[in-house]
């Protein structure tokens, strides 16, 4: 795939842990796809939010992400969470889930 130097940089750690990783993660998915380049994006929708969609794995990647101060760049929305973050024993859902979801 090819990368701009200023992405190069990236790919390279210059800019920070969080940004290689989320580039290398970007580089991984375009490939996958065949795509030729990355494309500029002035916003994004986050949609895998619930513990449900992202797991474990996902979650676990989330935190290490949060650790090293990482942040969007771009507007971005995010869909809302799996459960209502306050009521959820009273809707019935499992400690289990919630206990994921609050992470």
């Amino acid at each position: 795939m090819y990368l701009t130097r200023k992405q190069e940089r990236m790919m390279n750690g210059e800019e920070g842990v969080a940004v290689r990783k989320s580039i290398e993660l970007l580089v991984a998915l375009g490939s996958v796809f065949g795509a030729e380049k990355l494309v500029p994006v002035e916003s994004a929708h986050i949609s895998g939010v619930s513990y449900k969609n992202l797991g474990e794995a996902g979650t676990e990647w989330l935190e290490e992400q949060a650790t090293t101060g990482a942040k969007c760049r771009i507007r971005a929305t995010l869909n809302p969470a799996g459960m209502d973050m306050d009521k959820w024993k009273e809707m019935g859902v499992p400690e289990e889930f919630a206990i994921g979801q609050r992470r």
